[in-house]
């Protein structure tokens, strides 16, 4: 008996070790962090989520290491879902709003927008608009990585401040400029842009990705078959007289939903994502962008606080 209690101990005792050094390895100090206070009271969501969440944005590239293992995919992760982290793709337009608010937002429900049971919230208060950019996780994974890596942005408090805090060495804050500059850069190389929601961030949308197809192990999941990246709700319309068949928007489509015909391009709306990469490289302005309500509901900003 008294052998068990023994081994009992030593493993208590190494477990708090292990979350004590894990802390001091995150915190740095024997203080938490002020973001970190206010990351962990910002709701009521259940403990083991916060230890998640906490985790999850003070070190992103290596809560998603396993997700870059196939043989995790392939022997240990069963019935993978997107419902509990999702990502919503948006426009050159609707990002743009995002990025340049200045209103308090509080939308505790898109159920139409984000069609999940749960993390689909939006809250940013003051000061706004609050804009911090950092190196992309899903990049880290690869040696031959897309560059730059530091194109994800936290948006809102206290996202921002958890990631200028915790990650000052490869992280800044950013103005509306320099945040535009970098979503036009990130369109100009064919990386389309993204919102993410997670249950362990309080259940809401918290960093605005630019996903390119060889390194986002989101795009990598929605390729595997799982529903974690939600349409624009946005369709491409060519018009067929302006439409030169150069095969430009074919080559930067991230979906493989356009084809190149003799006289003008097709768009498969069953593969289409309405990104919206192709309209903004067509050198002809020949593709435009129309709501796709049977395909979703665009995360207009403007629009839903309308």
């Amino acid at each position: 008996m008294k052998g068990v209690i023994l081994v009992i101990a030593v493993a208590v005792t190494l477990i708090v070790l292990t979350i004590l050094g894990l802390y001091f390895w995150l915190e740095r100090s024997l203080r938490p962090k002020p973001s970190t206070r206010a990351f962990w009271n910002l709701s009521n969501i259940p403990l083991a989520k916060r230890l998640e969440g906490y985790f999850y944005i003070a070190r992103p590239d290596i809560y998603l290491k396993p997700a870059a293992w196939d043989w995790v995919h392939k022997y240990l992760v069963k019935n993978e879902t997107g419902d509990t982290y999702h990502g919503k793709i948006l426009t050159r337009k609707d990002i743009h709003q995002i990025v340049s608010l200045n209103t308090p937002v509080e939308i505790l429900d898109l159920d139409q927008v984000i069609p999940y049971p749960v993390a689909r919230s939006i809250v940013l208060q003051h000061p706004l608009p609050s804009l911090a950019v950092m190196d992309c996780p899903c990049r880290a994974q690869k040696k031959d990585a897309c560059e730059p890596r530091d194109v994800c942005m936290a948006v809102g408090e206290p996202f921002v401040s958890f990631v200028l805090e915790h990650h000052p060495h490869t992280s800044r804050r950013l103005t509306v400029d320099e945040a535009l500059s970098i979503l036009k850069a990130e369109e100009e190389r064919g990386h389309i842009h993204t919102a993410w929601f997670k249950d362990a961030v309080h259940d809401r949308f918290y960093v605005l990705c630019n996903c390119c197809s060889c390194c986002c192990l989101g795009m990598a999941s929605y390729n595997r078959g799982v529903d974690r990246i939600i349409h624009s709700g946005y369709k491409p319309v060519i018009d067929q007289n302006a439409c030169a068949a150069c095969g430009i928007c074919e080559a930067i489509c991230p979906f493989g939903a356009i084809q190149t015909g003799d006289e003008h391009s097709l768009v498969n709306l069953d593969k289409c994502m309405g990104c919206g990469l192709c309209s903004s490289h067509c050198v002809y302005k020949a593709i435009s962008l129309k709501l796709a309500p049977e395909k979703g509901i665009p995360l207009d900003i403007n629009t839903l606080l309308a």
